[in-house]
């Protein structure tokens, strides 16, 4: 019986050979209930000049689009370490967890997901083998990474802040978007709600790992 999410990820399958015609194999992995699609990427510069091919596995759950994707570069090419965001066997660091899980709530689109993410990882990788940097940045390694992402993404200025919105979201209280805000300064809309609306996109789970980071280093 062919499901919704076979059907979908079918359809969605063949959007993505028809941009990237190296990644032409779709198998099912039922130890990781995953779809595994694997093949080449050819990485050129924003003028259309070849740079790279790599070899990659791209992992589908079963319960895509409202999952997390991930990515195997499978051609040794990259260093493995930390600085170079990918583990010893090969997984890629693909971008912070809370942007990924959001997007999971969200749903993904394949195609997107792989000219936003994965094929930006690879270019990325190889302007890091020219220049010692990253394009567009980078985020520190463990909770200080986290912080990171709260002070310059989330606009969230001390860690104190950090502590009080993800103590208002823990305590399940209902604002209205007029009503003021829990910090007691403006009208929630005009202050804290986009903030709270993004991270309760993120999960329990996540959230409960980042205000222990916090109160600890506090």
């Amino acid at each position: 019986m062919i499901s919704r999410n076979d059907k979908l990820i079918e359809k969605d399958f063949k959007k993505l050979i028809d941009t990237f015609p190296k990644l032409n194999t779709k198998t099912i992995n039922q130890a990781n209930n995953a779809w595994l699609i694997s093949g080449e990427m050819d990485i050129c510069d924003t003028n259309g000049d070849y740079w790279e091919t790599f070899e990659i596995k791209i992992v589908v759950p079963f319960t895509y689009p409202h999952c997390v994707i991930s990515v195997l570069e499978t051609s040794q090419k990259i260093e493995r370490s930390e600085n170079r965001h990918i583990n010893k066997i090969g997984v890629c660091c693909l971008d912070i967890d809370h942007k990924l899980l959001a997007m999971k709530q969200k749903g993904v689109n394949l195609l997107e997901f792989t000219k936003s993410k994965i094929y930006t990882f690879f270019a990325n990788q190889i302007y890091f083998d020219q220049t010692k940097e990253y394009a567009d940045g980078d985020y520190h390694h463990y909770f200080e990474g986290i912080r990171q992402f709260y002070h310059e993404d989330l606009k969230i200025s001390t860690d104190e802040e950090a502590i009080q919105i993800l103590e208002f979201i823990f305590s399940k209280q209902k604002l209205g978007r007029n009503d003021q805000c829990f910090c007691g300064t403006r009208k929630f809309k005009e202050c804290h709600l986009n903030q709270v609306d993004f991270l309760k996109s993120v999960g329990e789970g996540q959230l409960k790992v980042d205000i222990a980071g916090f109160k600890n280093e506090l």
